[in-house]
């Protein structure tokens, strides 16, 4: 049996975080089943360990040497063990072409070297839905200069708009790979092996879902609704924020986004906005369905009847008031635990510098209690 990298590549905002999560945790059924889930050293800033897929995209440029180099060295040694690798990283989809194609090659020279075939994974969503998610994320995150972008500068964002083509990205793939080394599959309930995302991973690289895999508590990725979003993309677009205030703040609202999402139901795109958009994509995601599926709708193309954001809606005003209670008893909370935490070091100064009356004390209340 020939070896295999299987390369999960995103789309951001499908169950990533789920399916890395799923592999760690998982990783001793994984390997007795000639299936490896690697974590590696490396670090950037911003992603997390469980994207092991990370070095690829970043490093290759530099295939013959540093962590490139040393991270295939490494996969190649697993091989020897395993059948199967897995990777992931749900940047790669939405990097840069020249970072992409720099991989791409990098990886495929790699395979001809070594003797292991390329498995290709990507989960599609519904545009509308991942632009929406991708917006919340990026305004939570606070990360880049764009954070602060508001909705209806995003919307009309290119750069945005055409990671979204998906029959394009996909053609690029097949042309590379080849189509079957490519599984693409689509996220939503209906359309995923036993309605999980993790059934549905499992078969994409050739196992399934059975008893012996554990599933831990559900990891909920936390959101902001109502007019949190709102709140949290002004602040970041404040000239002295920084990454502690950043994480003060989003906190803060965190901790009531479900009562304004609940007071509050919206979605950033109306009923007919979300329509309009959608039929930008209706040739690309026609060609997808005719080439991976049953040429079918590619997607659910059903909308709740849910109003579209406004800011001036009546709701704001509370949720300015939330906020503002929210910071305060996050501050009253870490003021109090730095009380207590300079009445132990005080208690402990007392004990250091008056070892004999801390012995005698001590003495006098085993005394009392006898």
């Amino acid at each position: 049996m020939k070896k295999t990298l299987y390369v999960h590549i995103g789309t951001t905002k499908t169950g990533t975080t789920a399916i890395q999560s799923f592999c760690i945790d998982n990783q001793e059924t994984l390997n007795q089943k000639g299936y490896c889930y690697p974590l590696f050293p490396y670090r950037y800033p911003d992603v997390s360990e469980r994207r092991n897929a990370r070095f690829l995209l970043e490093e290759a440029s530099d295939r013959q040497g540093g962590i490139f180099r040393e991270g295939m060295d490494k996969i190649r040694e697993l091989f020897q063990t395993y059948d199967h690798i897995i990777v992931s990283d749900e940047g790669i989809w939405s990097a840069s072409y020249e970072q992409r194609i720099t991989m791409w090659r990098a990886l495929k020279a790699e395979a001809k070297e070594a003797g292991f075939k390329i498995r290709i994974i990507v989960y599609l969503r519904r545009q509308d839905t991942y632009l929406i998610s991708g917006w919340n994320q990026m305004v939570k995150s606070g990360v880049g200069n764009s954070a602060g972008t508001a909705w209806k500068d995003y919307v009309n964002d290119l750069v945005h708009i055409n990671k979204m083509n998906y029959a394009t990205h996909l053609k690029k793939l097949s042309a590379f790979f080849g189509e079957k080394n490519l599984t693409v599959r689509r996220f939503e309930p209906k359309h995923l092996t036993g309605g999980t995302i993790y059934a549905d991973f499992l078969q994409t690289v050739g196992l399934e879902l059975t008893d012996e895999f554990k599933i831990e508590q559900p990891m909920r990725n936390t959101r902001l609704a109502g007019n949190t979003h709102e709140i949290q993309r002004v602040l970041n677009g404040m000239p002295e924020m920084t990454a502690s205030f950043h994480s003060f703040f989003r906190q803060a609202l965190l901790s009531f986004a479900d009562l304004s999402g609940e007071i509050y139901p919206n979605k950033m795109f109306s009923k007919e906005e979300a329509e309009a958009f959608m039929d930008r994509y209706r040739e690309e995601n026609q060609q997808v369905s005719d080439e991976f599926f049953d040429g079918g709708e590619l997607f659910d193309l059903s909308w709740k009847d849910i109003p579209k954001w406004e800011k001036e809606n009546p709701y704001m005003q509370d949720d300015l008031i939330r906020f503002v209670g929210a910071c305060c008893m996050r501050l009253i909370q870490q003021n109090q635990e730095l009380r207590s935490r300079v009445e132990r070091l005080e208690k402990s100064q007392t004990i250091l510098k008056n070892p004999v009356y801390a012995i005698m004390k001590r003495k006098a209340a085993k005394a009392k209690e006898q």
